[in-house]
């Protein structure tokens, strides 16, 4: 399951999920801090290299960066190489 997944399946809303090309932006709350952790321990990851913490500009609230995890941005690139 990839990270978006287990995000949602965990009951992060849809509409706070936010992403720069293949990086996934969610806000820091208990419940990403564990899908996150979870993630991260079962991959392998390194929590401060693959979902460094920085602070959104508009809001100022502390949010996850995931680095290739905003899986609508590889459906879409795989579109467009088939077409």
């Amino acid at each position: 399951m990839t990270l978006m997944e287990r995000l949602l399946a965990a009951g992060y809303p849809r509409d706070q999920i936010f992403s720069h090309e293949s990086d996934l932006y969610v806000f820091v709350t208990p419940l990403t801090k564990r899908v996150v952790d979870e993630w991260c321990k079962e991959n392998g990851y390194s929590l401060h290299w693959h979902c460094p913490i920085f602070r959104d500009q508009v809001t100022n609230r502390p949010m996850f960066d995931c680095a290739f995890a905003y899986t609508p941005y590889f459906i879409k690139v795989g579109k467009k190489e088939g077409a």
